[in-house]
């Protein structure tokens, strides 16, 4: 199979499944390579969205972003699941950003929010992103070329966590969870691909310990789609920041 071929059949699969059409647009403002939101009753049809720089890599974009769509869509109702900042959430993490003493005082409601959306995105489509990867990986060795071009783009702006200057604003407490689950993401690849470069930058940091025990965690939870909202549930736990973010049900 040819990685267009591939793409097509994820296309066709995720309609399939759902009964909606996906519809594919780009976007320049987008800030990551692509994303998908699922139809919904305000939105008849699946949106994928990808960013222009990202078409090279764009068949195995849209895999990977199909084969997240239907895990969520494969999961029971009732086993959906959002991650959630509430006001008590920036109240928090704007708390430990003025502790910081590095983020000027007018630009800490800013930052601080900023971080926190970030963190539970992160928190959100990484551990399942890793599986989504995993099967991709397995049974698509057409799209592996593309594969590896998108995930070692991700890991060299992954790595930006460690700059002195990130470390320096950045409360401990996201900080590391930031980077615990970017060890996890450099750790899962060099696993695949039977190497250890990627790992360096996050032994020498002293995350990559934290990042072995998130994938053992995921490791440990069976692979089916309706253990997602354990497994971010999970990672939420080992990071320390369950007690930010509210791992619940589509609509909280």
């Amino acid at each position: 199979m040819k990685p267009t071929e591939a793409q097509q059949a994820a296309l066709d699969a995720l309609e399939e499944l759902s009964g909606k059409p996906v519809v594919l647009q780009e976007d320049a403002r987008l800030p990551n390579l692509a994303k998908i939101q699922i139809a919904s009753g305000a939105r008849p049809v699946h949106v994928l969205s990808y960013n222009p720089a990202a078409v090279p890599e764009l068949p195995y974009l849209v895999c990977f972003q199909c084969g997240l769509a239907k895990r969520a869509l494969r999961a029971a109702p009732a086993e959906r699941f959002n991650v959630a900042s509430t006001d008590d959430t920036y109240r928090q993490v704007e708390k430990l950003v003025r502790e910081q003493k590095a983020v000027p005082a007018n630009m800490i409601a800013t930052y601080s929010q900023m971080i926190t959306d970030g963190l539970g995105t992160q928190l959100r489509s990484m551990p399942i992103g890793i599986r989504v990867d995993r099967a991709l990986y397995q049974d698509h060795p057409e799209l592996r070329d593309l594969q590896r071009a998108a995930a070692e783009r991700s890991m060299k702006e992954n790595v930006g966590c460690l700059h002195p200057s990130i470390r320096a604003q950045a409360p401990d407490l996201v900080l590391r969870a930031t980077a615990s689950m970017n060890a996890a993401f450099a750790l899962a690849w060099s696993r695949l691909w039977n190497e250890d470069d990627h790992n360096v930058p996050y032994r020498l940091a002293g995350f990559l310990e934290q990042g072995e025990m998130l994938l053992d965690a995921l490791d440990a939870i069976p692979d089916s789609p309706t253990h997602d909202r354990e497994l971010v549930s999970q990672w939420a736990a080992l990071l320390k920041i369950d007690h930010l973010y509210q791992v619940g049900p589509v609509g909280l």
